[in-house]
């Protein structure tokens, strides 16, 4: 450090550390973006030389910048040219079709109408929108809508045609199209049948960078300095977000996952003899977990569950893979020295997942599995015992109870709404659970994760599992700590401790004093990376 003498010092303040005792301070100080000194005003003030900043907090709290665990950061910098469907007013199909309608009027013919966030289950007509829908006012453009899980979608004639899908196009294992009454296709398709649509409507390279650009903004301005890319990062777009990072327009750090959901996806190709694996890269842009997907949607509904839905006792969800399958993909990633997560919600993909890592450890034992299960949803107690036993990091998603927690208890019954996401009964027995957000699914910001975490709260006033709700300190650790944890970075980052990265979010209030119920709105006035100010509110 530069004469161990501070560039920035924060003093006045309530400074969560983060430390293994949770321990309170009240000043830090920064030298060559990293921790110089916690602790007293004095003891701070004296690192200071003649240049350096001084940031009075005036009572204000300062975390660990915040890790969400689980992001698609080119879904959060997408989402934001995309048509709003979870804006005010976007409570119908036709609403829906309106806002196609003026995007066709000014979008070049041809050019991509996108939509992001819509709910079936809240739309006036209490359905998807589909081809028919569209079509009347896009006849000359491509609509794709993604409902807010991200695990459906909807589109028009002319995406059916650019993807080359015939309309008598069969159900794919593991994915379904939805029909018309003659059998043709109509637009509405879930999971696996996804594929070929997102393929024909990637972003252009343009875009890319317009949306990661975005996506940094936005994180930052949440108080987020790291974000683990569930899936989108790596593949094409990477390029782009490496001369992005090389040039200075990102700064959060990203740790991004290989995402696959068939055998024949072109990042199963990583574990074919290349050497790549989990930690390739710098702590600023770094190669994270290979992920495989394993079912469905937690609000679709579509997840795997061990017993029929209470909504419909004929589905049980959708499953993408044989037991035998995943186990031989979760067994060669292992082998290759990859961190291996699977998108696993229901409590049948849970169990399959639990069964194929296990299999994988005990054919080919390595020291050190940071193994995951991302989301980890329906977790009764049996499960949260391997979950304990195998050393699973889950990564869960507090934020969802708040927009599809009356879903949970309708979809699935509240026996089982009750057992998801169950972080406090994990972190009890001695597990580590990581707080995510799953955005654009719902809202990036780390303090409304926070606040659900300690809520468990739905839209109606329910609430999923009161004895699962966590307390304050929990829920930062969750959403800081626990996500370096989950990335095998917590000796670097996660905390406010000495020598570790000055990545800092610094709050507009003293959060203890805070209504949790607000917290959620509570703005941050300063994110620090490595010891640079990167926001800092007006």
């Amino acid at each position: 450090m530069s004469g161990d003498r501070a560039d920035i010092v924060f003093t006045g303040g309530i400074v969560h550390t983060v430390d293994a005792n949770n321990s309170i301070a009240e000043a830090v100080a920064v030298s060559d973006g990293r921790i110089l000194a916690v602790g007293s005003n004095s003891e701070v003030n004296a690192t200071a030389a003649p240049d350096t900043r001084h940031v009075e907090l005036n009572g204000r709290s300062l975390t660990p910048g915040f890790i969400d665990a689980h992001q698609h950061f080119t879904g959060v910098g997408g989402a934001q040219y995309a048509i709003d469907c979870k804006a005010a007013g976007m409570d119908s199909i036709s609403a829906i079709v309106e806002e196609v309608r003026k995007r066709a009027e000014t979008q070049p013919v041809g050019s991509w109408i996108r939509g992001r966030g819509y709910d079936h289950s809240k739309l006036v007509e209490q359905r998807h929108p589909n081809r028919h829908d569209l079509d009347v006012v896009s006849p000359n453009h491509p609509v794709i809508f993604t409902r807010t899980c991200g695990h459906i979608i909807a589109v028009n004639t002319k995406a059916i045609e650019l993807a080359g899908l015939p309309f008598d196009s069969p159900d794919p294992n593991g994915g379904r199209f939805d029909r018309d009454p003659d059998g043709s296709i109509n637009g509405v398709c879930y999971e696996r049948a996804n594929g070929a649509f997102r393929a024909v409507s990637a972003p252009s390279r343009e875009d890319l960078r317009e949306h990661l650009i975005a996506a940094n903004r936005a994180d930052l301005v949440s108080g987020l300095t790291s974000v683990h890319d569930a899936g989108g990062l790596l593949g094409p777009p990477m390029d782009v977000a490496t001369e992005l990072v090389a040039s200075d327009e990102i700064q959060v750090r990203l740790y991004a996952f290989a995402t696959v959901n068939t055998m024949d996806h072109p990042l199963v190709g990583l574990l074919n003899g290349t050497g790549l694996h989990t930690g390739f890269g710098s702590d600023q842009l770094r190669i994270g977990a290979f992920k495989v997907m394993t079912d469905g949607s937690s609000s679709g509904p579509t997840a795997s569950t061990r017993d029929p839905y209470h909504v419909d006792p004929d589905d049980s969800g959708i499953l993408y893979w044989q037991q035998s399958e995943l186990d031989d993909l979760i067994g060669r990633a292992h082998r290759a020295g990859w961190q291996c997560t699977v998108h696993a919600v229901g409590d049948q993909a849970i169990e399959q997942t639990l069964n194929a890592m296990a299999r994988a450890q005990n054919e080919a034992p390595r020291e050190g599995l940071r193994h995951r299960i991302d989301h980890c949803g329906i977790t009764p107690p049996d499960l949260q015992r391997r979950v304990i036993e195998q050393g699973i990091v889950p990564a869960m998603q507090p934020a969802f109870f708040w927009e599809f927690g009356d879903g949970y208890i309708n979809n699935y019954g509240r026996h089982r709404a009750d057992v998801m996401f169950p972080a406090k009964s994990i972190i009890e027995a001695g597990g580590i659970v990581a707080g995510s957000s799953d955005s654009p699914v719902t809202d990036y910001r780390p303090l409304f994760g926070i606040e659900q975490a300690m809520t468990r709260a739905t839209m109606s006033g329910d609430v999923c599992g009161p004895e699962e709700r966590v307390d304050l300190d929990t829920a930062i650790r969750m959403h800081t700590i626990n996500g370096a944890y989950a990335e095998f970075a917590e000796d670097r980052k996660g905390s406010i401790e000495v020598g570790k990265y000055a990545d800092l979010a610094v709050l507009s209030e003293d959060i203890r004093q805070v209504e949790v119920t607000e917290l959620r709105d509570l703005p941050i006035s300063m994110t620090v990376v490595e010891g640079r100010v990167c926001y800092e509110a007006d």
